[in-house]
């Protein structure tokens, strides 16, 4: 019997009605991942004012997003590595009610360390739910079905990360605590679902025993890899989004005096570009110019983007420029996955965690970084973005460049000897 059905019929108990269980089950992953992402989401456009309003500066919020991602970092792999030895469902459980309990704790937050002190206790339990809920997913699904699941995974925290901005939008204008409250009430829901319907979907026969303390991404071996290119560059893209999110709100709201409303609108629009070029746009970029090609155009879109920003004279242009923005994450992601996946001589699962640990290095850079540079000069943060950016985009046409010249000298006819 293949493992996808085994699996199934253990979580559904291999009655008659294991397949509908088994669609229901993963549409409630799905409406659990959205609610994820609406909750994370609700609370981007108010935080950093949130934040100010503490008394932090530019640089203490940008440590406060860096905290996090940090903790990110260090506890995904902790909590992969503990769903693989006592099954999903427990560790997912704790992943959404740490949700919970960390967006109430902020939104009840008094002083700056009370924030930080939630923000890390949010970075250590939260990760335990997305990356054990796409274990679930891949448990559950056979292996012809699982890329089309995964992508609807993707969707599902995509139509999240557009509704969340303008919930929180709209409720700051209430109060700049409610969005924290509302987020935490989501999260609760979320939980109270999660424990009354969802399934184990890891048997016992499939756990491992394996006590691995930490599995940190080996740098060195990405390093000396032919793909070592596209590492380099989603750290610089990385580090150059997060100087971005990190200091976005802060930036328009001294230039042109936004504040939580607009900064809604304009995460609503990232999230509707997003999800249009990543779902019906970047595959067929890809085809067509393929992937090294595809992630230049993304640079290019990206860096236009920041240098637009710094430009920004409206409400509109805010929008668009954050469209756009979008648009060249959307482009370069996936096709830098693609190319690593593709081009791999190491295993799949040791590549992509190579490709996650850089990426995750540069969020863990760039909001304090930003949020430094916000503070001796408006411009700088972006600035530097730009800067990062350029250096990626050299880094990618010096490695384009190189690979045509190697096909050039394969296809060129050999002269027989002598």
């Amino acid at each position: 019997m293949p493992n996808h059905v085994r699996a199934s019929a253990f979580v559904y108990g291999g009655d008659n009605r294991k397949l509908d269980s088994a669609n229901r089950n993963t549409w409630i992953m799905f409406f659990s991942i959205l609610m994820v992402g609406m909750g994370f989401s609700i609370i981007m456009p108010v935080l950093p004012f949130y934040v100010t309003s503490l008394g932090a500066n530019a640089f203490q919020l940008g440590m406060l997003i860096t905290v996090y991602a940090l903790c990110q970092f260090i506890f995904a792999p902790i909590w992969g590595n503990y769903s693989d030895r006592v099954g999903r469902r427990p560790v997912l459980i704790m992943g959404v009610i740490g949700f919970a309990i960390t967006f109430i704790l902020m939104g009840l937050s008094t002083r700056l360390w009370m924030l930080f002190a939630a923000r890390i206790l949010g970075g250590i339990l939260s990760c335990a739910a997305l990356p054990t809920a796409m274990a679930y997913v891949g448990d559950t699904t056979s292996d012809e079905k699982r890329g089309s699941t995964m992508g609807l995974v993707g969707a599902s925290m995509g139509m999240g990360m557009i509704f969340g901005p303008a919930i929180g939008g709209l409720l700051s204008g209430f109060s700049i605590a409610l969005p924290f409250f509302c987020a935490g009430g989501l999260a609760a829901l979320n939980s109270l679902m999660v424990i009354l319907w969802i399934k184990e979907s890891l048997p016992p026969e499939k756990r491992t025993e394996q006590r691995e303390v930490i599995i940190v991404p080996p740098f060195w071996d990405g390093l000396k890899s032919s793909l070592v290119v596209f590492f380099i560059v989603i750290f610089m893209v990385s580090t150059s989004e997060a100087i971005h999110q990190g200091t976005f709100a802060l930036f328009i709201n001294g230039r042109l005096g936004f504040g939580a409303r607009e900064v809604s609108m304009a995460f609503v629009a990232a999230g509707v570009g997003s999800v249009l070029v990543q779902g019906l746009l970047v595959g067929r970029i890809m085809n067509r110019m393929g992937e090294e090609k595809t992630a230049r155009m993304g640079i290019i879109t990206m860096a236009l983007s920041f240098a637009l920003f710094l430009n920004a004279f409206s409400l509109w242009s805010i929008i668009l420029f954050m469209a756009m923005y979008s648009a060249g994450i959307g482009m370069i992601r996936p096709s830098i996955t693609t190319a690593v996946s593709r081009r791999t001589e190491l295993q799949q699962g040791k590549s992509m965690g190579i490709l996650q640990g850089f990426d995750s290095l540069g969020r863990v850079i760039g909001p304090a970084l930003g949020g430094f540079l916000l503070d001796i000069h408006l411009n700088f943060a972006y600035t530097a973005a730009i800067s990062i950016l350029v250096v990626a985009m050299v880094v990618l046409l010096l490695y384009i460049r190189r690979r045509s010249e190697e096909k050039i000298a394969e296809s060129a006819p050999k002269s027989a000897p002598d």
